[in-house]
């Protein structure tokens, strides 16, 4: 089935054509169609599986150009800026767009703002300061978005969210879109969408990655850990990697230590929660431009970063909630490309493992290292 099938419109697959965009991806599929009717509608797709285009081409078939019409709430700033480039991409000169979130000039928003926008893409903390400040109106609002709600939980977004949801009066179309659902987020959607609402369900199987090839080793030891690893990355030769870290001031250790490792070829750089915005999209600049191959991250990464060919992700830590191993992963195999997923597992750590499996409904293969034993001559007179 091709876009002109569910209801896209020639202008806009002449722009996914230019963009290699040919056939929907089963969430666009189920849910474009729904969304040019003005259903609400509640997504559980799973990272990379094409939502962005999924929500954006019916609020863009269906768009007035009137201001201020379109609200996409997002978790963080990278996602914001994702969305807003894919609007971009499609080369809508009529449309005006723009991302809203901390960390930068609120002025430069305020003066974008009183020009006029058509949609807005952004994070709630700036969106209320906005809308506070009054200079951010939201009566007219005729289409929000919630894109990866549950990291919008995650963050602690939730009291924002909905005071930004109770304070549009308008009878708005409601899309959620997410890779976990709880039962938070169930309730939010059925209260704000009175109840009338389409659940899309790709199954718990499609929140695994089917490209990804998906291994863990076993290591006995902590101290064993960085060394296990360096052979691991000996091993596999990653063209363009992200290394994954639960915490700051692992990512700071590991990175110095891989930055001052000489006998790898790698150029490594860390992203966490202490670098400056600009230090951030300077970093992920550099990543996507494959200036950088070797990307060691906290989980602040794991959302919102649309960056193509990563040929493996590394779990250095395995993370401590299932829901965030899916959204680790979810950066590779993106868009049906193969990728490989590897985990270091300590032995005292091996219930996280099976809390993965349990979610994901896979077995992940085991890989063991091979370690050459030291030779043991026979003295021929002993």
């Amino acid at each position: 089935m091709k876009f002109k099938d569910i209801g896209i419109s020639n202008h806009f697959i002449d722009a996914l054509n230019k963009l290699n965009i040919t056939t929907p991806t089963p969430v666009q599929l189920k849910a474009i169609p729904l969304l040019l009717k003005g259903q609400h509608v509640m997504a559980q797709a799973r990272t990379g599986s094409g939502k962005t285009l999924a929500y954006l081409l019916p609020i863009l078939e269906n768009l007035d150009s009137a201001f201020n019409e379109a609200l996409i709430l997002v978790p963080t700033r990278e996602l914001a800026k994702q969305v807003n480039r894919v609007i971009k991409d499609l080369k809508l000169h009529k449309v005006r767009s723009m991302t809203i979130y901390g960390g930068v000039s609120i002025n430069n928003q305020i003066r974008k703002l009183e020009k006029g926008v058509n949609i807005i893409v952004g994070t709630p903390g700036r969106i209320i300061d906005l809308y506070k400040r009054r200079k951010l109106n939201l009566r007219k609002i005729k289409y929000i978005c919630l894109d990866e709600a549950d990291r919008l939980w995650d963050f602690g977004f939730a009291p924002d969210v909905k005071y930004i949801l109770n304070q549009v009066k308008s009878n708005y179309q409601f899309m959620l879109f997410s890779a976990t659902l709880h039962s938070e987020i169930r309730d939010l959607v059925k209260e704000y969408s009175k109840n009338k609402f389409v659940f899309i369900n790709l199954s718990k199987d499609d929140l695994t990655v089917h490209n990804t090839r998906q291994y863990y080793y076993l290591i006995d030891f902590f101290k064993d850990k960085y060394k296990s690893f360096m052979k691991i990355l000996r091993n596999e030769k990653p063209k363009h990697a992200l290394v994954f870290v639960n915490t700051k001031k692992t990512a700071n250790w590991l990175g110095r230590r891989l930055k001052s490792q000489k006998n790898i070829n790698y150029k490594v750089d860390i992203i966490s929660g202490n670098l400056s915005q600009f230090q951030r999209e300077k970093i992920l600049k550099g990543f996507r431009e494959h200036k950088i191959n070797l990307l060691v991250a906290t989980d602040v990464a794991a959302r919102g970063l649309d960056i193509e060919n990563i040929s493996h992700v590394f779990n250095y830590d395995i993370p401590k909630f299932p829901e965030n191993y899916v959204h680790r992963i979810g950066r590779t195999s993106r868009m049906g490309k193969d990728g490989v997923a590897i985990t270091l597992v300590l032995k005292d750590e091996y219930e996280y493992l099976c809390h993965i499996e349990g979610i994901i409904d896979k077995e992940i293969q085991e890989r063991t290292l091979f370690i050459p034993q030291k030779k043991h001559y026979h003295n021929p007179f002993y």
